[in-house]
């Protein structure tokens, strides 16, 4: 088992509080991954469980293993860097082969193990270049296999895919997946990229200024934030903001911003009666925002809109507009047909509305 627990751990750099009192447990074979805006300490903890950066206070366990002052090279953690961190004047064979080399393995035992990490990883044809003579992904696939020929308990990978194009990096991600479901290790994989959180994990932290916001499955994430940073973070385009306030009528709660009224549906609201007269933030996401009504469906509000600039990628849109007097954008489907600077209504689908109330962001 690899299971790697963060018991009130902190990290400070002189007056710098980079890590915050964490406190998560990551599981056996799970693919968790830490993500946030760069700064957030996200690399930070990642450090920490290589043995990479001291912990100011707190403990970390490996195993049920207090690690704190256990040296890198005993934690039996293998880790596959953003910039590759091949050695330039060897072969992607030597590169692969280097560790086990010094951990005094026999030659035989060196060439199987290399031989199988190349050919789970399909660069058997690469074995004999160097660094110079590859691509971006051939070079972040060797330095996986590096890690992979440890056959570690545990893999870290620190934004590993920063360094490639769009294209590359989704291919990777693939390759990444298929690695964890075949090798069943412990990963731990950091990255400010929340596609990439999205797609990879089992479950995803959230971090922000060294504190975890969330830790949670992805659709869980995406459908039930707990607090306004996560579900702007979560999500692309991110959730629209509308600032606002709380009012209660005979006929229910309403949200009113400076142009609009809108009624909130009272199936589940209940917690709106201690944010009466209070300023929050509603959540719309851009795909409950319509061109039109969606069929079928009868809760929706209608906000004049002026569409500003619209992003059209041919399986979707995404229109930029205001709603009122706050922007917002609107993901439509090819049907949706709007223009850029023209007047329109828009629907509000009112069942997706989010609350946050004011001060903690804490979702309603």
């Amino acid at each position: 088992m690899a299971v790697i627990k963060f018991e009130h751990i902190t990290k400070a750099f002189g007056k710098v509080t980079a890590v915050k009192d964490v406190n998560f447990e990551i599981r056996d074979k799970e693919f968790m991954v830490l993500v946030g805006p760069s700064g957030c300490g996200k690399s930070t903890m990642l450090r920490m469980i290589a043995g990479l950066e001291e912990i100011s206070s707190g403990q970390l366990y490996i195993d049920g293993k207090l690690v704190n002052n256990l040296p890198p090279k005993e934690r039996d953690i293998a880790i596959v860097f953003q910039n590759y961190a091949l050695y330039p004047h060897m072969t992607a064979f030597d590169n692969l082969a280097f560790g086990l080399k010094i951990r005094g393995l026999k030659k035989v035992a060196i060439k199987e193990k290399v031989l199988e990490a190349a050919r789970i990883l399909d660069i058997e044809d690469l074995l004999n270049r160097k660094p110079k003579a590859m691509s971006g992904g051939q070079r972040q696939r060797v330095a996986i296999g590096r890690a992979i020929v440890r056959d570690p308990k545990v893999f870290l990978f620190d934004e590993p895919l920063s360094n490639l194009d769009a294209k590359l990096r989704g291919q990777m991600r693939i390759e990444i997946a298929r690695l964890h479901q075949k090798l069943q290790a412990t990963v731990v994989y950091v990255t400010h990229d929340q596609v990439e959180a999205m797609t990879l994990g089992d479950r995803i932290a959230v971090i922000n200024k060294g504190e975890i916001q969330q830790i949670d499955t992805p659709h869980n994430l995406y459908t039930q934030p707990k607090n306004r940073f996560v579900a702007g973070f979560i999500g692309t385009p991110p959730m629209n903001f509308i600032e606002g306030r709380i009012i209660k009528e005979q006929a229910g709660f309403f949200f009113r911003d400076h142009s609009k009224v809108l009624s909130v549906p009272a199936n589940g609201r209940p917690a709106l009666e201690a944010y009466v007269n209070q300023e929050v933030t509603m959540g719309i996401r851009p795909e409950d925002i319509h061109a039109h009504p969606v069929k079928g469906a009868s809760n929706y509000a209608a906000f004049q809109a002026e569409i500003q600039f619209v992003e059209r990628l041919g399986h979707e849109s995404f229109a930029f507009t205001t709603l009122g007097e706050q922007q917002a954008i609107a993901r439509l489907t090819p049907e949706e047909t709007v223009e850029p600077l023209t007047r329109m209504a828009l629907f509000v689908d009112l069942d997706k509305l989010y609350f946050f109330g004011p001060g903690t962001g804490e979702v309603v």
